[in-house]
């Protein structure tokens, strides 16, 4: 503005800022009379503001500030993604088998679950023994420091495919997670090839021994609704187990039985030993297995020949496991051109006498056994126990068909066969 001695910017209607350099001209206010309300700037008394109605110095200091909280904030979520990224890898490490130690004796993989579990507290673990089966040695075994207690499954030697199969089958079993079955909490595979997995120890009886004596000091009493439940249970597993589907195959038992059923105090039932003979056993051991089960009359027509368990065929042993839930009596195997219980069953129908194939303490207090599902729970059996394995229902329809059966006292929203919190939803 140097140089420039008059100027009169009157009643033009400007606006806005006056330029800097009018701040120190010789100026004054008369120079802008008349002009917008909104002009603003030195040598008028109208300061400028933000649109906000802030000076320029405090818009300054709000964006300074936004920009910091931005970056405090971004810093925050950062952390969080990574902490949640962390959890999410151990979960899935945890359901895949992260091999938490190798040392000189072996390396243990540990599943969900058994992230607590050590190398050198499962091999220090005192053990005695509880049941021996055709390719195991069950253990009991109690951990140091009040650990509680596991259960071992001490694979015979040559029984267990080889490591390259056995470690990707094992990793398999690992993810099975449901309420109605006893999870695999981890494997050890040792140096000398000897191989052990390890469960939850359930403290509880098997169906076997509940219905069959089994050497009990004291058994409940076994009534429809409770043995219901059980049956119910037990079909909820393996159902998930054939929906469980890895690559083109679904996860088959292999070895359904009332030893395999375990049952707590509210009556809850647990399957054990799923996939073990169709995915860890060499044929010979496998075959041993079904050959145990085909002694006791679980195996299915097509295994005579097959020699490979399928979902039919599981649906067939869960057949007979209904029938001797119903019936109370051991099953048999075929002979004579018969097929053991399904014989029995026939026969009864045939004589017209089908309801006394009821064992008595499920009959006992059931005043009609069509409403209170018995004789849809029998057509059921039957029904899982035919001939040909294309006319067996799926374990789906299983479960779906129980569960529409119940009992009509057991016919409320505490009927569950995963509930163990009260007694309230145990059948009486």
């Amino acid at each position: 503005m140097r140089g420039l001695q008059m100027l009169n910017l009157s009643y033009n209607n400007f606006s806005g800022q006056t330029p800097p350099g009018f701040a120190a001209s010789s100026f004054t206010a008369e120079s802008f009379l008349g002009n917008s309300p909104a002009l603003c700037g030195p040598p008028l008394q109208q300061p400028c503001v933000s649109p906000s109605g802030l000076s320029s110095g405090s818009v300054a200091g709000m964006v300074i500030g936004l920009m910091a909280g931005a970056v405090v904030l971004a810093s925050v979520c950062i952390g969080w993604a990574q902490g949640r990224w962390r959890r999410n890898r151990v979960r899935r490490a945890a359901e895949e088998g992260v091999e938490t130690e190798e040392g000189g004796e072996g390396k243990l993989v540990v599943f969900q679950g058994g992230e607590h579990l050590t190398l050198e507290e499962v091999l220090n673990a005192t053990g005695q023994v509880v049941e021996k089966a055709n390719y195991c040695t069950v253990y009991k075994a109690k951990l140091a420091d009040a650990g509680g207690s596991i259960e071992l499954r001490l694979l015979r030697e040559g029984s267990c495919k080889d490591a390259a199969s056995c470690g990707p089958a094992v990793r398999r079993i690992g993810r099975a997670r449901h309420e109605n079955l006893v999870p695999l909490r981890a494997f050890y595979q040792g140096r000398r090839g000897e191989k052990l997995l390890v469960y939850d120890y359930f403290p509880h009886r098997t169906l076997h021994d509940l219905l069959h004596g089994g050497g009990l000091e004291s058994r409940p009493a076994l009534t429809w609704p409770r043995r219901h439940k059980i049956a119910l249970g037990a079909a909820r597993a393996l159902a998930y187990l054939h929906e469980s589907r890895h690559g083109d195959a679904p996860v088959v038992h292999g070895n359904v039985r009332s030893s395999n059923v375990l049952v707590d105090e509210y009556f809850v039932a647990r399957v054990t030993e799923y996939a073990v003979v169709g995915r860890l056993l060499v044929p010979s051991a496998a075959e041993a297995v079904l050959s145990a089960a085909r002694a006791d009359g679980y195996c299915a027509p097509e295994l005579q020949t097959m020699k490979r368990c399928a979902p039919r065929t599981d649906v067939y042993a869960f057949g007979i496991l209904l029938l001797e839930l119903l019936m109370g009596r051991k099953p048999s195997p075929a002979a004579n051109g018969g097929d053991g219980l399904p014989a029995l069953v026939k026969a009864a129908v045939l004589e017209e006498t089908a309801v006394e194939v009821f064992d008595p303490e499920v009959a006992k207090g059931v005043r009609s056994p069509a409403e209170e599902g018995l004789v849809q729970a029998l057509k059921l059996a039957m029904g899982c126990c035919a001939p040909v394995a294309a006319a067996r229902p799926s374990m789906a329809e299983v479960a779906r068909q129980l569960e529409e059966s119940r009992p009509k006292a057991s016919r409320s929203a505490l009927y569950s066969p995963a509930e163990t919190r009260s007694e309230a939803g145990t059948p009486t």
